[in-house]
């Protein structure tokens, strides 16, 4: 779990409880040390404040909804203005827990998320031959395990959270090279690696506008 609040003492509380349940949690005191962890390690379930020092926690969140519709979010924070609620709302979380620490809304918004990991659980079966889980981030292909790199990863991750529709240049950008540049050669050297692991055609190119993964329908 990664946990995200910027006052250290009711951050340590918090921390020390939530580390007698899950297995492993991270605590960031900022959004910008909390999104560089959540880039760089695999994170199960966010909880994050939203006032803090920089960027708020919603637009972190929002960032992170870019790229990953999966992981649960749940918000504990102390701010119940109506705009705060608003802009949480549109983010498909699955708690927004008001400070002090509501131990029975809490297991609530925690049964939420466990549905939400419930379902990611399942393989996503992109065509027969292709199947990719998206909580551990496997590749078979012929019922052969295939290695992807983080960043094959990052834009097999975005084309499926995009089915069927497309993806740009700059949505690209934005979900795999972050705040670095992403020259033509490294995207063209990507889209070919990656459509090679893949072996099927499945992944269609769309002259000048972006790409598209067109998955499978099992009706």
């Amino acid at each position: 779990m990664l946990f995200i609040d910027d006052n250290y003492n009711i951050g340590a509380e918090i921390y020390s409880i939530f580390s007698s349940i899950f297995k492993s949690v991270t605590l960031a005191q900022d959004t910008e040390s909390a999104l560089a962890h959540y880039k760089k390690n695999t994170t199960d379930i966010i909880i994050s404040d939203i006032e803090m020092p920089g960027t708020d926690g919603l637009t972190l969140i929002e960032n992170i909804r870019l790229t990953d519709s999966f992981i649960p979010i749940i918000f504990l924070t102390a701010h119940t203005q109506s705009h705060y609620l608003m802009r949480a709302a549109n983010l498909q979380i699955d708690g927004y827990v008001t400070k002090p620490l509501n131990f029975k809304k809490l297991q609530v918004a925690l049964d939420r998320a466990v549905t939400r990991l419930e379902g990611r659980i399942s393989s996503i079966a992109i065509t027969e031959q292709i199947e990719y889980h998206p909580l551990f981030k496997t590749l078979k292909v012929d019922n052969q395990e295939i290695s992807l790199g983080n960043k094959e990863q990052l834009l097999l991750d975005l084309l499926i959270l995009k089915n069927h529709k497309l993806i740009s240049k700059q949505e690209i950008q934005e979900a795999v090279w972050a705040d670095n540049l992403m020259s033509e050669s490294a995207l063209k050297n990507l889209l070919g690696e990656l459509r090679r692991k893949l072996k099927y055609n499945v992944i269609e190119n769309k002259p000048a506008r972006g790409w598209i993964l067109n998955i499978q329908s099992n009706d």
